[in-house]
């Protein structure tokens, strides 16, 4: 989520905060204890920041390590759960201030292991991710065989591929097709009755306006919390496309259509609107902990974008399996980035390797390709969020579905991961199976 976004969902939920709270007539109100109060003057810290443009604070800000000690004091057994959950949200925050590097270095195995385990809250150390990469590569790679065979066996499932991308919407009206494709998701969405859009929204598909700097080459969403909502309280989230130049050269015109294809705009849509980031970022504005409304992690907001992708394909919002094998093809463009995150943080694998394995077992175009894999390297652990986290919340919804049993719905599901908030997903499995039971069964 980009800076702006995360600026506004701080301001944005003061007053929805303020309203969770309603006391008893009468009743007077209880006083926090030194561990809760502690707690609070460090989120405090984590999550303020000095406004674009303004003078720096007469006070320097607390540097992490300070904070994570401070945080590592408090008596964890004197908050209630949720407190528990934010405590340890709040730990993971500062460690990967702590493990940051400069630009343009490496992070090494140690410092990687660090962020995968403390930051993340995964399992695997460096080496362990890394074989688990490839053996989730070689798996997609098996399932887009397979369905390639079975589209037409005379060719590869690249050959395929590369014939969806053939199939572009007119190139001057790239914004209303994109459009057209977000409508859709959402009235799948409905329709499917996937997850409760509780609040009064749109979603527009606009022309982006190119920024300083490098710019992604099909474009990016920006969140409602980045702008102020509708004359009648809509909340309004953008989709911002790179629009097509009929002025560019014959290479730079079919480079664009090529990366524009109807497929990648089938597949994409649910991940950055319906129901993926769009309705996360609704969710997360309207959190009442402080700390989750204003800080977000890219293991489950870009895992949960992914994840969006795949859910739509299980509930049929791709028109045939020509589609289908554009969405595992775009899959397995994420299993790549996680192999090649570890591999380039940790002396594994060199940018040069990284490129040919975009170009020749992911199919990317080589522009395309050396932009991404450069990408990655101005954002260690970024990437890997998009699989990792996915296949986590996949996870927790086989969990989920086994504990609630004939009681299980998608809708149920999606809407409690939502409204825990965007953390770390071992710590959303928690909140989420915390106090669990089957339909039916009784409270002691």
């Amino acid at each position: 989520m980009q800076t702006a976004t995360r600026r506004l969902l701080r301001r944005s939920g003061a007053f929805i905060a303020m309203a969770t709270v309603a006391l008893l007539p009468g009743r007077p109100a209880a006083q926090p204890s030194a561990a809760s109060t502690e707690l609070s003057a460090i989120v405090d810290a984590i999550v303020t920041r000095p406004a674009r443009g303004a003078a720096a604070p007469a006070t320097p800000r607390p540097d992490p390590a300070t904070l994570l000690s401070r945080l590592r004091a408090i008596d964890a057994s004197a908050l209630s759960f949720d407190e528990q959950i934010d405590r340890r949200f709040a730990e993971t925050i500062l460690i990967g201030r702590l493990v940051t590097v400069p630009t343009g270095q490496v992070m090494g195995e140690v410092a990687y292991t660090r962020m995968l385990r403390e930051q993340d809250l995964l399992s695997y150390d460096a080496v362990g991710l890394w074989d688990y990469a490839h053996a989730e590569f070689d798996a997609t790679e098996r399932q887009l065989e397979a369905l390639a065979h079975k589209i037409d066996p005379s060719k590869t499932w690249l050959q395929i591929a590369n014939d969806v991308k053939q199939d572009h919407p007119d190139p001057l009206k790239m914004i209303e097709a994109h459009q057209e494709v977000v409508n859709k998701a959402r009235a799948h969405l409905i329709s499917h009755d996937l997850m409760t859009l509780p609040w009064p929204e749109t979603c527009t598909v606009v022309r982006r306006t190119p920024t300083p700097g490098n710019n992604p080459y099909y474009g990016n969403f920006s969140g409602a919390a980045s702008r102020p909502p509708a004359a009648d309280g809509a909340l309004r989230g953008e989709w911002q496309i790179n629009p097509f130049d009929p002025s560019w050269d014959d290479a730079q015109q079919r480079d664009y259509l090529l990366e524009h294809d109807w497929g990648v705009i089938l597949v994409t849509a649910p991940h950055e609107t319906y129901g993926g980031h769009h309705v996360q970022i609704m969710y997360q504005m309207h959190n009442p902990r402080p700390l989750r409304r204003a800080q977000s992690t890219s293991m489950f907001s870009e895992g949960w974008g992914l994840y969006n992708e795949q859910l739509f394909e299980e509930t049929g919002f791709f028109p045939d399996e020509r589609i289908h094998l554009r969405q595992l093809q775009l899959l397995l463009w994420r299993n790549a980035r996680v192999i090649y995150d570890v591999g380039l943080q940790t002396g594994r694998m060199t940018r040069s390797q990284a490129v040919s394995l975009m170009i020749d077992r992911v199919g990317f175009l080589r522009w395309a390709a050396e932009a991404e894999v450069d990408s990655a390297l101005a954002r260690p652990g970024y990437f890997i969020g998009y699989f990792m986290g996915m296949s986590e919340i996949l996870k927790m919804r086989d969990e989920y579905r086994q504990a609630r049993g004939a009681a299980f719905t998608l809708k149920d599901f999606h809407d409690r991961l939502l409204k825990i908030g965007s953390m770390p997903p071992a710590l959303v499995r928690e909140a989420l199976m915390h106090d669990v039971r089957p339909a039916g069964s009784q409270r002691r």
